[in-house]
Formats: C-alpha cells, sequence, structure tokens
C-alpha cells in the first residue's frame, strides 16, 4: 500500500512574512500579526484566518507499507491503562501518518467493546485459533 502522508506541515503569512509550523497533534500556531494560524502536526492540516492570507509550504513523503495485522485476525493488545484484552480485529485504519503506521478498531466479545485506534505498537500478539 502506498501512503501519501504529512511531512511538514507549514503555512507562511503574507502579511507579515512569518514562517510557522505545527509540529504535533494540536499544535496550534499564530503568526506574529494573528493574521494565520497552522495546526495538526503530521496528523492532519487545519488553517485559520483569510484563506488569501497565506502560502501553504507543507511538504509530504509517500511511503509504502501493509499493516501488520487484517480484519478477523484475534489478537491481544494493550488499552489506556496497560490492561491486557483479547479481541477480533474489526477495521484497519487506511489513513497511516509517518508517527502511528496503522491503527485498529478491535472488538472484544468477551467485554462487549469495540476499542477504537489501538495503534499498532500496542498489539502484543495474534491469537492463534483452531
Amino acid at each position: 500500500m502506498r501512503f501519501k502522508v504529512i511531512a511538514k506541515n507549514i503555512i507562511q503569512c503574507k502579511r507579515c512574512g512569518d514562517i510557522i509550523e505545527s509540529k504535533y497533534t494540536h499544535d496550534f500556531v499564530w503568526c506574529s500579526c494573528g493574521c494565520c494560524a497552522v495546526d495538526g502536526g503530521l496528523s492532519y492540516l487545519r488553517r485559520c484566518g483569510d484563506m488569501n492570507n497565506w502560502v501553504d509550504l507543507s511538504e509530504y513523503k509517500v511511503i509504502e507499507t501493509k499493516p501488520k495485522y487484517e480484519k478477523g485476525d484475534k489478537v491481544t493488545f494493550t488499552y489506556m491503562f496497560n490492561e491486557i484484552h483479547t479481541g477480533v480485529i474489526q477495521v484497519v485504519d487506511a489513513y497511516p501518518s509517518i508517527d502511528v503506521p496503522f491503527e485498529y478498531d478491535i472488538l472484544s466479545e468477551e467485554e462487549n467493546m469495540l476499542y477504537k485506534h489501538v495503534e499498532e505498537k500496542m498489539i502484543i500478539r495474534k491469537v492463534k485459533t483452531i
């Protein structure tokens, strides 16, 4: 799978000339004159202000990768407070970023709970089924 991901989230204000960058999710940065702002880091692009007052200087990378696990795989994983759970993958996130390659939605039938956005690094192992 090939994905286009954000490598740098940057704009330049046309009014004051500031080049501003959002480096991580929810890193909301205004230019010095307050005309425009950037947000989202490497997760998403958000702009505030009049669209005619900035130039987008964002950079992108194309990555080629594939998920380690597939829909229907039974896995053990940690979530929130490092508690270990077991469930079946329902969704494989199709829009990875550089810092989080893949996320999964996992259904724990035992708990009757759907765990959303489980990062690949949180999955301990695939459970073998008979």
